[in-house]
């Protein structure tokens, strides 16, 4: 009568071998997890971030028009946190690398008691502001600008604006997510109104950003986790 063979392999040798391999896989799995969630972490953990804390010149508020935005461009320094320290030969000049970025700027709108949209563009500068502007001056731009980034709260595509015959509206091209000049929330699937620059106007009647977004709210400001 043939005799049964014997597995070589029991139930607890089974089990080790099961433990081990979720040990092996894990320790594979956490360095990865780790580089990718990196930036994360050390802005919202840490509160640290690579992204530069400069202040970056955007344009004259003079340039600004009274019932419509307009847009400048911004070059941020590029400091992607992924790549590699770049190694540079002593005495040989590099220039510092950029990528531009859309700002959109525009006087706030508000509706008057005919339900008539009004510009709050100071009277100062309806008239040629000049430099150097006074405190109570910079205050008063401060309180009625709009600086407003090109990303599309949605997914991060840039948004035009479109002229229709009762003012018009940002527009994002890819969803279309809708904003009025305010930057406020219209329609469409973003969950929340554009993404304000923390800026200054400074003595010299220009305007000057960080890379860095005033989202309101006890959060304070955010910063980019790569650019």
């Amino acid at each position: 009568m043939a005799e049964l063979q014997k597995d070589p392999m029991t139930r607890g040798d089974f089990l080790g071998f099961g433990v081990l391999g979720t040990i092996v896989g894990a320790l594979l799995t956490i360095p990865p997890a780790a580089f990718i969630l990196g930036p994360v972490i050390d802005v919202n953990v840490r509160g640290e971030s690579d992204v530069p804390d400069e202040w970056f010149r955007v344009g004259p508020i003079s340039e600004v028009p009274a019932k419509e935005p307009k847009v400048f461009v911004v070059d941020f320094p590029v400091n992607q946190v992924y790549s590699e320290e770049q190694v540079i030969e002593e005495g040989v000049e590099t220039e510092r690398e950029t990528v531009p970025n859309a700002v959109w700027t525009s006087w706030k709108e508000e509706a008057d008691e005919n339900g008539e949209a009004v510009h709050r563009i100071p009277e100062f500068v309806e008239s040629g502001a000049q430099s150097p502007l006074t405190q109570e001056q910079i205050k008063e731009v401060e309180r009625n600008l709009n600086v407003l980034s090109s990303s599309c709260a949605h997914l991060g595509c840039p948004v035009r604006w479109i002229v229709k015959e009762d003012g018009g509206e940002f527009l994002c091209p890819c969803h279309g997510g809708i904003y009025n000049i305010n930057g406020d929330y219209v329609g469409g699937p973003p969950p929340r109104g554009m993404y304000r620059f923390t800026f200054e106007v400074r003595e010299d009647a220009n305007i000057y950003i960080k890379h860095e977004f005033d989202i309101g709210g006890e959060k304070g400001p955010q910063q980019p986790y790569v650019i």
